[in-house]
């Protein structure tokens, strides 16, 4: 395949998670519903993850390991196992059985957490297609 199937897969996962982020915040003012949305966002962005990874590990494995990309990309790919890391243990936290139940304060701390880490690595996913070229030029792998 031509074009890389990460960058096209992982917005996905980013949008849900930041979402769920944004509806825990929102479920503090005391909207049950909301806490619920944001936790079924943050199921389905913490499972769709597994697969932006995966594509994400066949992309790196097409870097030089000399490429000064390199170094970027293995950065990257910490904090969005550090970010994924948080998501899931915040979702495990509310859950209750087989249900979700409303988050406690762990479990939103974590997903604040996994939102600043989610954001410094697509910052760093970024600089590796605008900067370094990766998935976007022969030059680049």
């Amino acid at each position: 395949m031509r074009h890389p199937l990460h960058p096209i897969i992982v917005h996905f996962p980013v949008a849900t998670w930041l979402l769920s982020t944004i509806g825990d915040m929102a479920g503090l003012f005391g909207n049950e519903q909301v806490s619920w949305v944001a936790g079924v966002l943050l199921t389905v962005g913490t499972i769709t993850a597994l697969l932006a990874m995966v594509t994400g590990l066949m992309e790196l494995g097409k870097i030089d390991p000399q490429h000064p990309a390199m170094k970027t990309a293995n950065q990257h790919m910490l904090l969005m196992l550090a970010s994924w890391s948080c998501y899931a243990v915040s979702l495990f936290l509310r859950l209750d059985g087989a249900s979700l139940g409303q988050p406690g304060t762990l479990a939103l701390i974590l997903s604040v957490a996994g939102a600043v880490t989610l954001c410094i690595a697509g910052w760093l996913g970024g600089k590796l297609v605008y900067e370094h070229g990766i998935g976007v030029r022969a030059s680049g792998v």
